[in-house]
Parts: C-alpha cells; sequence; structure tokens
C-alpha cells in the first residue's frame, strides 16, 4: 500500500507526459471558439536599449476550424496602436508572434511528436510548491522521422506542470533564428497558462505569451510580448426572419 500511494504522489516522467499529451488532445478536441482582450508590446533593442517600440490593444479571437477537425485559428482585431484608436487591420511591429494558442503545446506536448523529443527532468528547477519541470531537446536522429518534419534541428526547451492536474502552467522554446545571413541568431517564446472557465468548464489558456531573438553583432535584438484577459466564448447567431414580399416585384391581379 505504502509503495502504491509512493507511486501515485511520484509519478514517472512518462506518466507525467502522457497524462499532459491527454490534457493537450482534450483541449484540442473540447476547447469552444472564444474571443479575450490582448495588449502587445513589440520592441526592437540594442545593446539592452529599446530604439524602438509599438504598443497594441486587439480583441484577440481563436476559432475551431469548420474544415478540419482539431484545428483552432488565431486572428486579431486592432482596436487601438500605441494608446491611440485604430482600425487597421494589419499592423507593424518589430517582432510578431502567433501559435500560442493553436500550436505552442501540440507541437511539443502531443503523443504523435513523443519521437521527436529526448525529455529529461529538469534539475536546475527551483519548482514551485506542486510542480514539475521537464527539459527536452530535438536530436538529429529523432527529426529523421516523417512526424517530426516541421521540427527544427537545434530545438530545446522546458515546461512546467501543475503536479495536481497534470496541465502545464509554463512552456518555453528556444530555436536557432537565422535573419538573412546571420546563423547566430536565437529565438525563444514561451507561454503562460491559467485557468478560464468558458460555458462551464474550465480550460488552461495563455495569460501571457512572450518571444525574443538574441542581438548579434550583424542584428538587433527583438521582443514581443502580449497580456490576455476578459475571456469570454464567441459564438455566432441568426435571426429568421418572415418572409415578405419583394417590393419591387410586379403583383399579379
Amino acid at each position: 500500500m505504502a509503495t502504491a500511494q509512493a507511486q501515485q504522489a511520484n509519478p514517472t516522467l512518462d506518466q507525467l507526459l502522457s497524462r499532459a499529451e491527454a490534457n493537450t488532445e482534450q483541449y484540442k478536441a473540447s476547447v469552444p471558439s472564444f474571443l479575450c482582450d490582448e495588449h502587445i508590446v513589440s520592441q526592437e533593442l540594442h545593446e539592452g536599449k529599446i530604439t524602438h517600440e509599438t504598443t497594441a490593444d486587439a480583441l484577440f479571437r481563436v476559432t475551431r476550424s469548420t474544415s478540419q477537425a482539431g484545428t483552432l485559428d488565431e486572428s486579431r482585431e486592432i482596436k487601438a496602436i500605441d494608446g491611440k484608436p485604430s482600425s487597421n487591420k494589419k499592423i507593424s511591429m518589430p517582432l510578431s508572434f502567433s501559435g500560442g494558442f493553436s500550436g505552442a503545446l501540440a507541437k511539443f506536448l502531443s503523443a504523435d511528436r513523443r519521437q521527436c523529443f529526448d525529455y529529461q527532468p529538469d534539475l536546475s528547477h527551483a519548482a514551485l510548491p506542486g510542480t514539475e519541470a521537464f527539459t527536452f531537446a530535438a536530436p538529429e536522429t529523432a527529426l529523421k522521422e516523417p512526424a517530426c518534419a516541421t521540427i527544427q534541428p537545434g530545438t530545446t526547451g522546458k515546461f512546467v506542470i501543475n503536479s495536481a492536474t497534470t496541465q502545464v502552467i509554463h512552456i518555453e522554446r528556444t530555436v536557432p533564428y537565422p535573419i538573412g545571413k546571420d546563423q547566430n541568431v536565437l529565438g525563444t517564446a514561451s507561454v503562460d497558462f491559467a485557468p478560464v472557465t468558458l460555458n462551464g468548464s474550465t480550460f488552461w489558456l495563455p495569460s501571457v505569451i512572450s518571444a525574443s531573438t538574441s542581438e548579434t553583432s550583424k542584428t538587433h535584438a527583438v521582443r514581443f510580448t502580449a497580456h490576455y484577459s476578459n475571456y469570454h466564448r464567441f459564438a455566432a447567431s441568426s435571426t429568421i426572419l418572415p418572409t415578405v414580399p419583394d417590393s419591387t416585384q410586379p403583383q399579379s391581379r
């Protein structure tokens, strides 16, 4: 009995991965379309100093694809740029980022991608109470597999899991990010998750998404940070009106 309780209290890495992967699949299958408020700060930096900054406030939308099951589409409706009202559909920022809602977990924590990475306990993690942390890396040999075709060589990262729920509360990854002929740039992105109630069910959704590139002798650094709040379900509605004669049509006598 004591041994069984210890195993339940301290699941193996493989068990945690399997549970986290199951949560990822459940999210993809069941999260409804939703809206939330997005506040973006995008910056260009040189030697640690900000040389350019753009802020934006937007209505962020995640919708379930009608053509491909389990696929989520992301879009944003810009409301303000640098504090001034704006209806621009596109915005020029030093750095933009997408996929935090639709692909951040599925790419690194899904059963069909398990073969693409080596996972190890993160021994350097100063764990918060009730959390577990693990690192992942993409070995060259694994990337030859068809399922790993979209994984960039040299990808590394880590994730932090809530031990009680096995929900991911933080994930980050770093990949080589060549810009032009500069091959030494690294791109890092991270997502922090928090529980959100939609339609009576709880989903762990991004609260903060960050992305950045490293500065080199040839390239300035850029940084993107977005905060998300005021989540609510998105539902389209329609009204059927009674048929009325078209006044432009001749009437029978």
